[in-house]
């Protein structure tokens, strides 16, 4: 990573310690212990949807690192029957009578090996409609400094790799990020794009529901809307 984006994210760090206080405070910890089947916006018309929860694994790099940070995973390219390639936090379908830390605890654990035993519950994120109409519930939460390093135990997950959470808040590199104006049923929405290489020379594609989460989880930890706009002026186009 160049030194003069490195100096940057040291500049703007936030400590673990102060992220898991500004995310409690907004976060609904309760929402995690609630059935994965209810999470349907209250809508009845979601009842029947499948659902699905992801886990967002906060940790603090060790001393000379980029602050806070996020593990994520790429998904294989043959092994998988959807979303294939793509960027993704570790998560999936829920099972019957799980609730949604369960689900993604259970799922972190099977695609790269986080235990539970180094998992510290934060809270959820509002639950998102997938491009696939899954109804996916986001737990955010951080991880203890005794956790081993994740690892790939699946063949449907690629590789992991580790993310600054900053690049989704902080204006690091302006060519890491790009946003195109989609429309949905006659409804414009916008779709974000990170361009990360990671520690291995690897180019990764961060987009969609993953991007907006991180986008999300960003905002609340540094206190601040992203250098970028969340959504793109219709009346451009």
């Amino acid at each position: 990573m160049p030194a003069g984006l490195r100096t940057i994210m040291k500049s703007s760090a936030v400590t673990l310690e102060v992220a898991t206080a500004r995310l409690r405070a907004r976060l609904d910890n309760s929402a995690a212990a609630k059935p994965l089947s209810s999470a349907n916006f209250g809508s009845p018309k979601l009842a029947n949807r499948a659902k699905a929860a992801v886990l967002v694994p906060l940790f603090e790099e060790e001393e000379g690192g980029d602050g806070l940070s996020v593990w994520l995973t790429k998904r294989s390219e043959v092994n998988v029957s959807t979303h294939k390639g793509e960027v993704s936090l570790p998560g999936g379908k829920g099972e019957e009578d799980e609730d949604c830390y369960q689900t993604a605890v259970r799922e972190a654990r099977e695609e790269v090996g986080i235990g539970e035993e180094h998992v510290n519950l934060i809270g959820c994120l509002p639950p998102v409609l997938s491009k696939h109409g899954l109804v996916v519930s986001p737990v955010v939460a951080t991880l203890t400094k005794e956790a081993p390093e994740p690892r790939v135990q699946t063949p449907e997950t690629e590789v992991v790799f580790k993310v600054p959470l900053s690049i989704f808040n902080r204006e690091c590199d302006r060519a890491r990020h790009r946003s195109k104006l989609y429309s949905w049923n006659t409804t414009p929405y916008t779709l974000h794009f990170f361009d990360y290489e990671d520690d291995a020379g690897q180019a990764h594609t961060i987009w969609g529901l993953t991007a907006y989460i991180l986008i999300e989880v960003a905002e609340i930890v540094y206190g601040a809307k992203p250098y970028f706009p969340k959504h793109v002026n219709a009346s451009k186009y």
